[in-house]
């Protein structure tokens, strides 16, 4: 009965867990278009009185991300990923921060908060951005539970070998019989006097889990008189990990001087990128008022099922591109397919289509697969990243996002592509258009024989590896891997889009029917050349060539 009891306790848990994953999902969503306008009103508004009341709108939108992300951490630490990157920070500057930022609720209270301590700098080795989550949890409990006029008292001390953190409350005792639980997952105290001190259950847990990473303790107990006293003890100066030293040696590479410079050319590149020409002569009559078709500007496809979102990213976007915005995957394969626009944002959970699936057929495509692709979303864990990464994508960015980031990555992705285009073009230096006798490569020959081999069998469906390798006088194995190093592509891949960009070109020809085509250029029947056609182009033969757009 016990172990029956306690798998179902984990079984709740687990449940309760994974609806508060989905809730964070939803919630991100939103918090986008809240977070990101109002630090965009910050930035421009100069009035001193609205940037008050947009910093107070700010300070409750991050509490409310704050939960979520405590809610993702806890997955994490479940999960065995979260990951402690420790260095050299002094505590009392750290500490005071934190407590700066809830001076404003401590004065809205009337709460006394104060930061003792008994040296003017404590240095120690933490994890600043996770340590940070278990003094404003434990701050948080002690200002949940204080009654105005209260008192809250921080202390920081050296303790041996070890850093000591108290926060001592007047507000009220946990039960004696409760002081077991308070730091179990879901557990709140029953009966509390306070109507506002609903919660989760969740903080103290992250706390207890994320100083335990830190090989340290957590603990508490009711004072004499009234409240009780939470206290941290960590060693000052825990050994540190090989992962830890290989990171703290490659951040001291990268002085804040390259990042500098790195903004700044990201900023000069901007005029040139606004001037890039976009092919405009296939772009559709379609449902988005935003492109132009003779603009010089770059067009960018916005891929997002929620509509406002979809329009905050167009209007944001439009003072440099051209955007089209499409509801959900299919219909982006559909018009991508047919505008090759400069750039890629999507999201990744949508319906008919999600972004990932969106992302492995663009990048499997030898039309669309030098796009930059941008994933757009909620879903930021380090499992969600990596899924995006392994599919392609170019960047990965976690909404509610920082729209001046995500500009200078779009800049600097566009800007990437410009530059690989005119390396590959000879335009990057001079010394391809000097006039000097024509040199080939051993590669160069070995793809000419293989092209030629392809050319001369183009109109036998049965052309396989075998007849070209040996027309070409290679091993399959040696022919296999060339082309995979040389093309990006296997001579099976290779063969049919040679095929279907032939076909293309005869269909603008307009000379042939599609079914002389469909042979000519071997393949065995209309349906698979009708189908693979419309894969790669987006639209069937027929409209190909008449030049309608696909229903």
């Amino acid at each position: 009965m016990l172990l029956q009891e306690h798998i179902h306790a984990e079984e709740l848990s687990e449940q309760r867990l994974k609806f508060f994953m989905s809730m964070s999902h939803e919630i991100r969503t939103p918090m986008t278009l809240i977070v990101t306008p109002l630090m965009q009103l910050i930035k421009e508004d100069s009035d001193s009185h609205r940037r008050a009341i947009y910093q107070i709108i700010r300070r409750n939108a991050e509490r409310i991300l704050h939960l979520v992300n405590q809610i993702m951490d806890l997955r994490k630490i479940d999960k065995g990923l979260m990951t402690i990157h420790r260095h050299e920070v002094d505590l009392v500057e750290f500490i005071d921060d934190i407590c700066s930022t809830f001076r404003a609720e401590a004065d809205a209270k009337r709460i006394h908060l104060e930061f003792q301590h008994d040296d003017a700098h404590l240095p120690a080795l933490i994890d600043r951005g996770n340590f940070d989550k278990v003094v404003v949890n434990i701050l948080s409990n002690a200002f949940k539970y204080t009654q105005p006029e209260g008192n809250i008292l921080i202390h920081l001390w050296k303790d041996g070998d070890d850093v000591r953190i108290s926060v001592y409350d007047d507000g009220e005792k946990i039960p004696d019989d409760k002081l077991s639980h308070i730091f179990e997952r879901f557990y709140q105290v029953p009966g509390c006097s306070n109507d506002n001190t609903t919660g989760t259950g969740i903080g103290l847990d992250l706390a207890r889990s994320i100083v335990e990473l830190h090989y340290g303790s957590i603990s508490v107990k009711n004072n004499p008189d009234r409240g009780c006293t939470f206290t941290v003890a960590i060693p000052q100066y825990p050994e540190l990990t090989r992962e830890e030293i290989d990171l703290n040696e490659k951040e001291a590479e990268n002085p804040q001087e390259e990042l500098q410079e790195l903004q700044e050319e990201i900023q000069n590149s901007k005029c040139e990128i606004q001037n890039e020409a976009t092919p405009t002569s296939n772009v559709p009559s379609g449902n988005s008022s935003k492109l132009k078709v003779q603009s010089s500007k770059a067009l960018i496809a916005v891929v997002e099922d929620d509509a406002e979102i979809a329009n905050y990213l167009s209007t944001q976007l439009s003072k440099d591109y051209d955007v089209q915005t499409y509801p959900n995957g299919k219909e982006a394969l559909k018009g991508i397919l047919t505008t090759l626009p400069a750039l890629v944002i999507s999201d990744v959970m949508m319906p008919v289509m999600d972004g990932n699936e969106l992302c492995a057929k663009l990048k499997a495509n030898i039309n669309t697969n030098h796009i930059p692709f941008i994933m757009l979303t909620a879903k930021a864990s380090d499992a969600d990243r990596m899924q995006g990464i392994e599919l392609g994508a170019d960047a990965y960015v976690a909404k509610p996002f920082n729209m001046d980031v995500l500009l200078s990555i779009i800049h600097n992705l566009i800007r990437q592509r410009k530059v690989l285009r005119n390396k590959y073009e000879g335009k990057e230096t001079a010394v391809e258009q000097m006039e000097m006798g024509e040199t080939v490569s051993s590669d160069d020959r070995m793809m000419q024989r293989i092209i030629k081999a392809i050319n001369d069998n183009l109109q036998d469906p049965d052309l396989d590896v075998e007849k070209i390798a040996r027309e070409a006088g290679v091993s399959r194995a040696k022919l296999y891997r060339k082309m995979k190093e040389l093309t990006n592509q296997t001579p099976h891949n290779y063969i049919r889009n040679l095929r279907l960009q032939l076909a293309a070109k005869l269909l603008k020809e307009k000379k042939l029917s599609v079914s002389e085509i469909t042979y000519m250029c071997g393949f065995s029947s209309l349906s698979s050349f009708s189908a693979m056609f419309k894969t790669m182009y987006g639209v069937s033969p027929l409209n190909y060539s008449s030049g309608t757009k696909e229903e």
